[in-house]
């Protein structure tokens, strides 16, 4: 709430990333709680060193540094609100926009994929073949290596939109759904063609390719719903990609 020259602030914020090395949190709070729904909303940069914060770690699946942080009576200088008061909403969507976007890098699905097709080239059977001369790794390899192509090209197009024109959220939530779940699509394929002892941890000495595969695909389930649950990402494609009217909640 506004107190003069300042905002009070109390209350908590979940899934808050890097909060323990941050020197200031990008926070939406209500200023005005008698407005209905996304009303009232606005977005103030907050000093992580302001008295009153409080930040619990969270322990994921994954290695990610997410946080719950609490806020007692922090009071931070109206000159740090973004925006307009109660205009936050609009800010936050546009954030998220963009987030989703960058949430799906080709990159890291990439590197991974280069080395498991280098370890199955490298590695032989019992038999003497190697382990990609076998009909079901090529295959496995191949549509990763398809569908990784694809997310490539649908992160330069929304990249593209991005710096040129506004982005389209229905483009955004796109490569968000498909991106997040080609991960875990990829890697569980990936896997398969390295065999049980791919389900390692890195310190275990029969580990192969240090565990990339083990940390990554727990590390990319939390992506699934950061930045907006995918189920609620295809209600948004819906809407703003097929004209589809708002699903009943």
């Amino acid at each position: 709430m506004r107190d003069g020259d300042e905002y009070v602030i109390n209350g908590q914020k979940m899934w808050t990333s890097l909060a323990g090395g941050a020197d200031y949190c990008w926070l939406a709070v209500r200023t005005d709680p008698e407005a209905k729904k996304h009303k009232g909303i606005s977005v103030i940069v907050v000093p992580m060193d302001t008295p009153g914060i409080t930040i619990q770690p969270l322990r994921l699946m994954g290695e990610h540094d997410i946080n719950a942080t609490y806020f007692d009576d922090v009071r931070v200088p109206a000159k740090y609100l973004i925006g307009e008061e109660n205009g936050g909403w609009g800010l936050i969507t546009n954030q998220l926009n963009h987030e989703r976007v960058t949430l799906c890098s080709s990159g890291m699905p990439e590197r991974i994929l280069t080395n498991v097709r280098k370890w199955a080239q490298d590695t032989k059977l019992p038999d003497g073949r190697r382990v990609i001369d076998q009909e079901w790794v090529q295959l496995n390899l191949a549509k990763v290596h398809a569908k990784l192509e694809y997310l490539r090209l649908a992160n330069w197009k929304v990249a593209w939109s991005a710096s040129t024109e506004k982005l389209h959220p229905a483009d955004a939530s796109s490569v968000k759904v498909f991106g997040t779940e080609f991960y875990l699509d990829a890697y569980t394929m990936l896997m398969e063609v390295l065999g049980p002892r791919a389900y390692l941890d890195a310190d275990a000495p029969e580990s192969i390719l240090r565990s990339q595969l083990e940390a990554g695909i727990r590390g990319t389930i939390i992506l699934t719903f950061g930045g907006g649950t995918n189920e609620l990402q295809r209600d948004l494609i819906a809407m703003f990609g097929l004209g589809f009217p708002r699903s009943a909640r």
